[in-house]
């Protein structure tokens, strides 16, 4: 043993001094590393280490070292070498380090320290320690690190700081973004629910609708959103994830069934439109059938033969067979049956109807020889003529067999409207001399009855002209009346003289009468005295001495009415030039303006002022006419030009409003959406900036223009109003929701199902409405949270009474000397049952503590205590003020009876304490 312990070398001594020394001369790198890595003595094997001084030796050391300090010191090693400036480790060795390093802390260090943007990203892929990645992404300086740090917090207060504290644009957009995304999937279940609520009020909405179409295509349209949010169901909760569920599917079954009926009415509606529209082609064809037909019987006809005989009746029977196919039947196809069969029956008379033609075309051919009349002389006779023809004509055609070819049908229709054509204009000229004539005649005897006898003499001249240019049969219809009058006229002539007399001395009398009067109206009296005269012209004269004696009284009474007017006259003339001054002065006011406006150029006040004066000008009083015509001229050429140029600029701004009613068109046509609003409330801000344009344009293009608007407003308004109705049945659908929760909480009686209806109702959303809508379920809901929690008070105050109830039971138990069950099914408290065993096995009692604890129970409960006991209450209610103030704290009267059994053992002696104290506490 001494002999192998010479020659052992010194770096395996077991003494770890020597081995030590032994060190400091040892070379051989592999037995360094073995005793870096394997010897028993840890400054030997940091010395060992230190004598390497590799990097790789550390690293060892730092991954497989157990004692703390030399792996705190491998590590230092180690992070220095990373970090190292000068004798830097070779970035691959670095990368390589990094990989398979699993010292987080040294992972950490060197992120935070290190500049190489690559390793620090490797190294912080191996990291997940949350408050690095917000640290780096506040702090470091290298934006690439700071935002793949941001993508790895997902902590809300966290990136709240980072776009407050961040010096990096793009690292604060991303950490926004974040939050962004974080706040999208906190709103996501209440856009959840508030998405599924409307579309399950819209599919039960579908459900009462009556459009299959409508309701096929909204119903899919429901159905992919539904499958849309379906995916993000996973945000909820599993139980209102299944009750959405379960009541989409139940609405779903409903509107499947509804729509099951509407398919149904819809495809016989379908079947039904089939068959109609297959009746109408039927009914077209057999129509163009029947036409070929009477074109067969034509050439049949021309042919005068029965070659087509035979086509024509299989074309019979083709068409017959054709409307057989029409099922609906009706009076359309019961026509052309019976049209056909007429055809069928009278094609047997093609000879027959072959003579009819020929009679056809002889009246045909007589009417082209009737001469049209050219004068009122021929009026009559060919009126007469044309007449029989006609008559005949339609004799003719009732009694045709088929009907008549085209060819004649044209030739026949073109000389029938020649004729009537010729007839009523001639006739139009008749009538209208008729017309003219009664009129006149009418007149004429108005004339006669005022006594108008020389005007009436000459309207009836011309009454017998016209009545001569009437034809015989015109002259007929207003013969009778022609002839009397013409009686009349005659007899007038012959009494001309012998009345004209007596009609003057009555219109003397009457100017007399008038001269006498007093004047009223100086106008009025003139017209009179014009009226006398142009009177007594009319009544002719006489050669007698009597009718000039009342010539010259007439003039002598006529002049005398009269005089009074010209007085009047007098001072209308003195008016009149005080209204030519005032006019002279709206003159000048006009030129005024003229002057104001060219500075100004305020068009509105140019309009004000504009429409003043002329209403200034229509008011002012008349003037010579002489005068007036150069004041006028000389007031409108004032006027007019700035009349012009308050027009011209009424029409630009007529044409702007215009090309803003194109602009209004033109975006109307984009649907009634917000921005088509918002760009039309502009358009009318515009329009209000517009001048105006002229009374007879501005209300018509604001009509225009305010249609447009009200088109689309109105669109906006259904939507809206459609929208509200959505909302409204969003509404009614959680109305009903809360009452179906009212319900159930009235019937439940178990705790947790309370509970559970409880969450229910917290979970909803009130965001669905209007404010006051939304207020009103909240209110609603809150009356169904606040009825739960009486329920649940109530609940447990009865379990706690039932509780109390059986702890007093097992008390008197133990009074009357009864043995107390102590098992947990009574679910008295661990301390009550502690009390009662305690009381139970009690051999003792102190019953003047007992007595002193009633008293308590009593004083903390507000219950009189008996009469013997009153003294000791009130030093024991002294003593109890005096606890409170110098502890600050009240006593319970539970607890004080747990006091009270603690006192001892129980007997029938305490029976009458103890009823006190269940007394007290039953208040």
């Amino acid at each position: 043993m001494i002999f192998k312990q010479l020659f052992k070398p010194k770096w395996q001594h077991d003494d770890p001094n020597v081995r030590m020394e032994a060190l400091k001369k040892l070379e051989d790198q592999d037995i360094l590393q073995q005793l870096a890595s394997r010897d028993a003595a840890p400054d030997v094997r940091k010395t060992a280490l230190e004598k390497l001084a590799s990097f790789d030796a550390w690293a060892k050391a730092l991954s497989e070292e157990q004692d703390s300090r030399l792996q705190k010191l491998a590590f230092e090693k180690v992070k220095l070498a990373l970090l190292a400036k000068e004798n830097e480790l070779p970035v691959v060795d670095k990368k390589a380090f990094l990989e398979n390093c699993k010292n987080t802390n040294l992972l950490e260090d060197f992120v935070r320290v290190s500049q190489e943007q690559s390793l620090r990203l490797l190294c912080l892929t191996k990291l997940h320690k949350n408050h690095l990645y917000y640290d780096l992404a506040v702090r470091d300086s290298d934006e690439k690190i700071a935002l793949f740090c941001v993508e790895k917090i997902e902590d809300k207060k966290q990136l709240e700081k980072i776009v407050q504290k961040t010096p990096h644009p793009s690292v604060k957009a991303l950490a926004q973004q974040s939050l962004d995304k974080i706040k999208e999937l906190e709103e996501k279940p209440v856009f959840i629910r508030k998405s599924t609520r409307l579309i399950l009020s819209k599919l039960l909405a579908l459900k009462d609708k009556d459009d299959y179409q409508r309701v096929q295509t909204e119903s899919t349209e429901l159905q992919q959103e539904w499958s849309a949010l379906e995916q993000d169901f996973i945000l909820l909760d599993d139980e209102e994830r299944q009750v959405l569920t379960d009541k989409y599917q139940q609405i779903s079954q409903k509107l499947n069934l509804a729509l099951a009926e509407l398919e149904a009415a819809y495809n016989e509606e379908q079947a039904k439109l089939a068959a109609q529209k297959k009746q109408q082609e039927i009914i077209n064809s057999v129509e163009q059938g029947i036409a070929q037909i009477q074109e067969q019987v034509s050439l049949a006809i021309e042919s005068e033969g029965d070659a087509q005989l035979s086509a024509i009746q299989q074309a019979i029977a083709d068409n017959k067979a054709l409307l057989q196919e029409d099922h609906l039947g009706g009076e359309k196809t019961e026509a052309l049956f019976n049209r056909l069969n007429e055809i069928e029956v009278n094609a047997a008379h093609i000879p027959e109807f072959a003579e009819q033609v020929s009679k056809i075309t002889r009246a045909i051919t007589q009417l082209s020889q009737y001469q049209l009349p050219k004068s009122i002389e021929q009026l009559d006779d060919a009126q007469n003529q044309f007449d029989q023809w006609m008559k005949d004509w339609k004799q003719n055609k009732r009694a045709m067999l088929f009907d008549l070819p085209s060819s004649l049908q044209e030739s026949a229709d073109s000389l029938i409207k020649t004729w009537n054509l010729k007839l009523k204009e001639i006739n139009a000229q008749q009538n209208s001399t008729v017309k003219q004539v009664r009129g006149q005649l009418r007149e004429l005897e108005r004339l006669i009855r005022a006594g108008r006898f020389n005007v009436a003499f000459g309207l009836f001249r011309k009454i017998g002209e016209g009545y001569e240019s009437l034809s015989e049969n015109y002259q007929q219809k207003v013969d009778r009346e022609y002839q009397r009058l013409n009686e009349q006229i005659a007899e007038l002539e012959d009494w001309k003289a012998y009345i004209g007399l007596p009609r003057k001395r009555e219109l003397l009398a009457e100017i007399q009468q008038l001269a006498e009067q007093n004047v009223e109206d100086a106008f009025a009296r003139a017209k009179q005295i014009k009226l006398a005269r142009h009177t007594w012209r009319l009544l002719g004269n006489v050669s007698s001495e009597e009718n000039t004696a009342l010539n010259e009284a007439f003039d002598v009474a006529a002049e005398q009415a009269f005089a009074p007017c010209r007085e009047k006259f007098a001072e209308l003339e003195a008016q009149r030039a005080e209204n030519l001054v005032a006019r002279q002065k709206l003159c000048e006011q006009a030129a005024e303006l003229e002057g104001q406006f060219n500075q100004q150029q305020n068009y509105q006040q140019l309009s004000k002022s504009l429409t003043s004066l002329q209403n200034e000008w229509n008011k002012a009083g008349s003037v010579e006419r002489a005068e007036y015509v150069a004041i006028s001229d000389r007031f409108f050429s004032i006027i007019k030009p700035l009349r012009q140029v308050l027009n011209a600029f009424y029409a630009s701004n007529a044409e702007s409003k215009r090309a803003l009613i194109e602009k209004a068109e033109q975006i109307a046509q984009q649907g009634a959406t917000a921005e088509t609003v918002d760009a039309l409330k502009a358009l009318q801000q515009q329009w209000k900036e517009t001048g105006y344009a002229g009374a007879s344009k501005e209300n018509k293009l604001w009509s225009k223009f305010r249609a447009v608007n009200d088109k689309v407003f109105a669109a906006r308004q259904a939507e809206y109003e459609q929208n509200k109705q959505q909302q409204q049945a969003a509404v009614e659908q959680l109305k009903s929701e809360l009452d179906g929760l009212f319900a159930q909480v009235n019937e439940a009686q178990e705790t947790a199902t309370i509970k559970q209806i409880q969450e229910q109702v917290k979970a909803l959303d009130f965001n669905i409405g209007t404010p006051a809508q939304n207020k009103k379920l909240e209110k609603q809901s809150n009356g169904i949270l606040q009825t739960i929690e009486k329920k649940l008070t109530a609940i447990n105050n009865a379990k706690n009474d039932a509780v109390k109830e059986a702890f007093f039971t097992q008390i008197e138990s133990l009074i009357h000397g009864q043995e107390i069950s102590l098992s947990t099914e009574n679910k008295l408290t661990a301390s009550w049952q502690q009390a009662l065993e305690a009381a139970q096995q009690a051999s003792d009692k102190d019953s003047q503590q007992r007595r002193d604890l009633t008293i308590q129970i009593e004083i903390l409960c507000g219950v009189d205590t008996p009469a013997q006991d009153t003294q000791r209450r009130m030093e024991i209610q002294v003593q109890m003020l005096s606890d409170k103030l110098n502890a600050g704290e009240t006593k319970d009267p539970m607890d004080m009876l747990l006091l009270w059994l603690a006192c001892g053992s129980l007997d029938t002696d305490d029976g009458e304490l103890f009823n006190r104290v269940k007394k007290a506490l039953s208040q």
